[in-house]
């Protein structure tokens, strides 16, 4: 592993450019090695050497961040800027590293819904709103129920859940708007609240109605 020990100091870098800031706002893996071993020490030599420039002279004499890893503490203790606080703080960082043991990397959980409406945002028109079926968890794509009809006192209700009730399946069914501008509108709810009524006397378990926009997904509520 190559380290660069003419690199800026800690403080050339901005104040927000600094690792401590970076791993915060970034996460661990956006930081270099030299960075990480520099949160790890904390503090530099005074006035003589930033932490950072610490963290890369350490790096070079020992080969890396492998010979980092191997490193005893006696070992540590013999680089110059390295007393038995800091030679403490490395060792027991790579202990828990070793029996944490290998660590799958956090995945965000995928939305199948997210994707699909994405997907459906781009292709719709401006000023036109699509109406989709959706199963959730299901693999199946959204079945679109009417594509540029805007969603107001027009939409035939009991039309859109005929076409549902039509298709295989008996899982719980979401309805979802998605139109191209912002929040919806009173008759989007209003319309919203139609489904919900036409699902009922076709007995269609219809679960959610969402309306979505470019700018997020609102959720309506059955009337009670």
């Amino acid at each position: 592993m190559e380290v660069h020990l003419l690199r800026p100091g800690l403080a050339d870098l901005d104040p927000t450019d600094r690792p401590r800031e970076r791993f915060l706002r970034e996460g661990a893996h956006a930081l270099d090695p030299d960075e990480l071993l520099a949160i790890v020490l904390g503090t530099g030599r005074g006035t003589h050497e930033d932490v950072l420039v610490l963290a890369r002279r350490v790096l070079i004499e020992l080969d890396g961040v492998e010979g980092l890893a191997g490193a005893t503490l006696e070992r540590l203790m013999t680089i110059t800027g390295i007393g038995p606080v800091k030679a403490t703080r490395i060792r027991a960082a790579f202990e828990l590293a070793l029996r944490a043991g290998p660590v799958e990397p956090a995945q965000e959980p995928v939305d199948p819904l997210a994707s699909h409406l994405e997907l459906l945002r781009g292709q719709v028109p401006t000023g036109a709103t699509a109406i989709l079926g959706y199963r959730p968890g299901s693999a199946e794509a959204p079945v679109t129920l009417t594509l540029g009809e805007p969603l107001g006192p027009a939409t035939r209700a009991g039309a859109l859940m005929a076409r549902l009730l039509a298709l295989p399946g008996a899982a719980p069914w979401w309805i979802v708007a998605v139109r191209p501008g912002g929040q919806p509108r009173k008759r989007e709810q209003a319309v919203a609240q139609q489904l919900f009524a036409a699902a009922g006397l076709l007995d269609l378990p219809l679960e959610q109605v969402l309306i979505v926009g470019t700018a997020g997904a609102w959720p309506v509520e059955p009337a009670r």
